[in-house]
């Protein structure tokens, strides 16, 4: 099944210095976010949410989020993707991975699309704990 990675999603605390590091130190370019209609919770302020994009579409790159514990609340999921920080992989097939998740009795949390245009997400851990975000196109 063929994979990439996404995003990485960093917690911060405080976006803006964090945000003014990666482009200072690193020459990132900080891009604007883009809700999609079907929008969820997600915070849109810039000292809450940030995006230094590579370039490829209009969401990959490196997501910078201040922790918020009602996050996951307040979309209806049982994994919080705004505190830790996770890794993202897009697939081509996110029913199949579904699948699997159900078949091995796994927890994971399923969105429609909420955050990024055009994708859904399934966030679960791996076993050694680390919150991983796995995404496929809405179909």
């Amino acid at each position: 099944m063929p994979w990439s990675i996404h995003h990485v999603n960093l917690q911060a605390k405080d976006v803006r210095a964090t945000a003014a590091f990666y482009s200072s130190v690193l020459g990132m370019q900080e891009a604007p976010w883009a809700f999609p209609q079907t929008r969820g919770y997600l915070p849109g302020d810039p000292d809450k949410l940030a995006l230094m994009g590579d370039g490829r579409d209009s969401h990959s790159g490196l997501h910078l989020i201040a922790p918020d514990p009602a996050f996951a609340d307040k979309n209806g999921l049982i994994h919080n993707p705004s505190v830790g920080g996770h890794v993202a992989f897009q697939v081509d097939d996110l029913d199949g991975v579904i699948a699997r998740l159900v078949a091995a009795g796994i927890p994971h949390s399923v969105t429609g699309e909420f955050a990024i245009p055009g994708l859904r997400h399934v966030y679960v851990t791996d076993p050694e704990g680390n919150l991983i975000e796995i995404n496929g196109k809405v179909r």
